[in-house]
């Protein structure tokens, strides 16, 4: 954070002498149960679908969390959460955050305390784990300024957080949208109740390849070779604010066995499976661990349809069959083959595609707007914690 230039009445208070952190009970894999308290993992912070482990012993009550505590993940992946799970059990690498009310309200000290893990993001950015250490935490300094100042900032904070939430709300809809237009256009791949002919995935496509069974070799710096993973395949779409590179050598070993175009499949199949998101235009693309390709059969489905289908409710319930009872949800590329889905006429499909098209014109001009309210939002961060925000 910014130091230089605040106001006479804003002080400079260490994190340590504004709150109390208490890291969480380090419990063993056999102490976990299925009754009791929930233990709050980090897994369960940064991806809210994960399972719980419970505890159904006596804890210490310092280890017990309840809904609006102030949550901090200090270990592999930093970050700031409120929580809103009920009464629950702290996991250790996760910080219980208790502000001194006397010098800051709960508002504020939250909003510093993102400012501040976001700093130690970029301060361990390469890091092969992420780490923060007690003692420097506890001394990083923050400035403060006096409490009805604090409440005027949250405020302007909490409306600019409602903005971007609204934006996410309004992208979500609009990914929803595809599968709703799938829906309406051709029913559902199981039930098949507008008759159409059956067809299984291999039927549809051309080629079907697996990844290679390797790690890649990801390059520290930029590359032009995207690699994807599972972790990039998201609700259909590509994120690209997670991708990680690799060189040309990498790239020409894991594009051996087919090299990726432009409409082909790339289709999640451990993991966070059944994801497929499509290889977009002028994108030199390989595959990464747990992933396939599919290449599209035009002369029977449009790129836009397979992958639709795929991404279909149908389609996903014949892949949480192939995972019932594993550990870890994974699916053999010979069962994927086999999923069972449709092929209306080509004409219906094309049809199809052209809706596709124009949701992504407006999830493009969408995406301008997010980063506009990003720069927007960046900008009212950086004045909230140095005065130049309230006056």
């Amino acid at each position: 954070m910014k130091r230089k230039g605040l106001p006479k009445e804003w002080q400079r208070r260490t994190l340590g002498d504004v709150g109390e952190y208490i890291n969480g009970k380090a419990f063993k894999p056999s102490e976990w149960g299925e009754t009791g308290r929930p233990i709050v993992r980090i897994q369960n912070l940064t991806e809210t679908s994960k399972d719980f482990n419970y505890y159904d012993g006596e804890v210490d009550p310092k280890y017990l969390i309840k809904n609006g505590d102030v949550l901090i993940s200090w270990s592999a992946s930093l970050g700031v959460f409120l929580w809103n799970g009920g009464e629950a059990v702290l996991n250790q690498h996760i910080f219980k955050a208790i502000p001194n009310e006397k010098i800051v309200t709960r508002e504020f000290f939250t909003y510093a305390l993102r400012v501040v893990i976001e700093d130690m993001k970029r301060y361990t950015h390469g890091s092969t784990m992420k780490h923060i250490v007690k003692s420097d935490f506890d001394n990083t300094v923050i400035p403060i300024p006096p409490l009805d100042t604090q409440r005027k900032i949250v405020a302007i904070l909490d409306k600019a957080e409602a903005t971007q939430r609204l934006r996410a709300e309004a992208d979500a809809l609009m990914q929803d949208l595809t599968q709703s237009a799938f829906q309406e256009m051709f029913g559902d791949p199981v039930r098949n109740t507008k008759r159409w002919p059956r067809a299984k995935l291999e039927d549809l496509s051309l080629e079907i390849v697996d990844c290679p069974h390797s790690t890649p070799k990801y390059n520290e710096s930029f590359a032009p070779y995207p690699c994807i993973r599972t972790t990039d395949l998201r609700d259909g779409f590509i994120d690209w604010s997670v991708m990680k590179y690799v060189g040309e050598r990498e790239y020409k070993e894991r594009v051996g066995r087919l090299v990726p175009t432009e409409g082909d499949i790339v289709y999640s199949r451990e993991g966070s499976f059944g994801v497929a998101v499509r290889v977009p235009k002028d994108v030199n693309m390989c595959l990464g661990q747990r992933t396939m390709l599919f290449r599209p059969n035009l002369d029977v489905c449009t790129s836009e349809f397979l992958w639709a289908l795929i991404n279909s409710k149908g389609l996903y319930q014949q892949a949480l069959k192939k995972t019932s009872g594993s550990t870890v949800g994974h699916i053999n590329v010979k069962d994927v083959k086999q999923f069972v889905g449709f092929h209306p006429p080509l004409h219906l499909q094309a049809a199809f595609t052209d809706i596709v098209k124009e949701i992504e014109k407006m999830m493009s001009y969408q995406k301008s707007s997010d980063r506009s309210i990003s720069v927007l939002l960046e900008s009212i961060n950086a004045k909230a914690f140095t005065g130049e925000l309230v006056p």
